[in-house]
């Protein structure tokens, strides 16, 4: 088992290599990995594999009322009572409740329901709106635990400027970095007093200064390119996550291709951990007959089935690249055309998740989000744990995983064969 979790981790890093470093250097895309300025390492953790986010409106609660008649917030409300009147030092009791909140949730045991805190909660709504305010870049932290920039949006301020992958950034507005983590970090570069950031890093001993103003930086999910094979032109599409204007760029890239006279079409969502649910179905019902079914969600009592409505739908070829990094919206989409378009699944079996969240912004600024729902594919299937099963199980090759390029990508290939024929 660890042997096979090794040998999955590597090769996702080399697929996250390959399109990085050979799909959009050349094919001069805008970035495979479009997220918001670096709290893409605490974001994603938590909603990997999310399938919707719904804002829950439902007037306020009265939270005294609430304890009072509840004996188990009584005795809650007891404890905290005590410890911050009887514990042997001062306590921070913004930390404990978040403490305690996440204790809640922890005990569901739903690695699907989380909580965040203010800072978290913006940044999730901006990855998930696909529009926010920045220089356009992603941070991560190197080996050393130095911040560093991991990537720079072609086009955007950062890239302008000349901020490089790599670069060790020591200082953010007169602020040193050592010792903060990338949150923190991306907090002062966002500084709303701050419409210009002034950022020093260290490239190749040399220490740098950069003054970068701040712009509405639009989140690019999806990229697009034709292939030729076997004397047929493929449309390939790759899907990076499902925000609220990945169904928009979708279409775009669609019908563009279409102009290029397209006699099939490959979707690739590998490495794709899911967004939000309108946007998969919106893209559904471009290929499905109308009356189709996409899928069906079921809560504790009633079973729902979801229809294609409109009258847009494809005949052409198309073949969907999944491997176990696809998951919620990823897998939505993939068994959707397997079961309702009669679409190839090429790859390896998804991550399996079947569950659907919905977010309940809380008073503070924070936000929860938590599983409501549990959807299943057109035919009644439910691949909770379970992922959906490739119609074609193509593993990547042992000369891709040491050498990620286009050449190398066997599934990519299989795929263009398969679509070709």
């Amino acid at each position: 088992m660890a042997k096979e979790k090794k040998e999955n981790t590597q090769k996702k890093k080399c697929l996250n290599k390959f399109f990085n470093n050979h799909f959009f250097k050349k094919m001069s895309f805008k970035g495979y990995q479009i997220l918001i300025f670096s709290f893409v390492l605490v974001v994603i953790t938590a909603m990997f594999t999310v399938v919707v986010m719904n804002e829950l409106k439902d007037g306020k609660t009265n939270c005294k009322k609430i304890v009072s008649s509840d004996s188990y917030l009584k005795e809650f409300e007891e404890v905290y009572d005590l410890i911050n009147e009887s514990y042997y030092k001062e306590v921070d009791k913004k930390t404990m409740i978040d403490g305690a909140i996440n204790g809640m949730i922890n005990s569901l045991g739903d690695p699907h329901t989380n909580y965040f805190n203010k800072q978290e909660t913006e940044s999730f709504n901006e990855l998930m709106n696909g529009v926010y305010e920045g220089i356009g870049a992603e941070i991560s932290v190197n080996s050393e635990g130095k911040i560093i920039v991991h990537s720079v949006f072609k086009d955007s301020p950062a890239y302008k400027e000349g901020l490089k992958f790599n670069d060790i950034i020591l200082e953010v507005n007169g602020k040193s970095t050592e010792g903060i983590t990338t949150t923190e970090t991306v907090a002062l570069i966002k500084d709303p007093e701050k419409p210009v950031a002034n950022i020093i890093i260290e490239r190749n001993g040399e220490k740098l200064e950069f003054n970068i103003k701040k712009e509405v930086i639009v989140i690019e999910s999806v990229e697009s390119k034709v292939y030729t094979q076997n004397d047929k032109k493929i449309g390939y599409i790759l899907v990076n996550n499902f925000a609220n204007n990945t169904y928009g760029q979708f279409k775009e890239h669609l019908v563009n291709l279409e102009k290029e006279n397209i006699s099939g079409l490959i979707i690739d969502v590998r490495g794709n951990s899911g967004g939000y649910l309108h946007s998969v179905t919106n893209m559904l019902d471009l290929f499905l007959e109308k009356g189709k079914v996409i899928y069906q969600i079921k809560d504790r009592k009633n079973t729902q089935i979801y229809k294609a409505n409109t009258t847009d739908s494809r005949e052409y070829k198309i073949a969907v690249l999944i491997d176990e990094g696809s998951a919620s919206a990823s897998e939505i989409l993939a068994i959707g055309l397997k079961e309702s378009y009669n679409a190839t699944v090429i790859g390896t079996k998804s991550y399996g998740k079947g569950t659907v969240q919905v977010t309940k912004d809380l008073s503070s600024g924070a936000m929860i989000k938590y599983t409501i729902q549990k959807w299943l594919s057109p035919n009644g299937n439910w691949i909770n744990e379970v992922g959906v099963e490739p119609t074609k199980e193509v593993e990547l090759s042992e000369e891709f995983i040491n050498n990620p390029t286009e050449e190398n990508d066997n599934q990519l290939k299989a795929a263009l064969e398969e679509v070709s024929k």
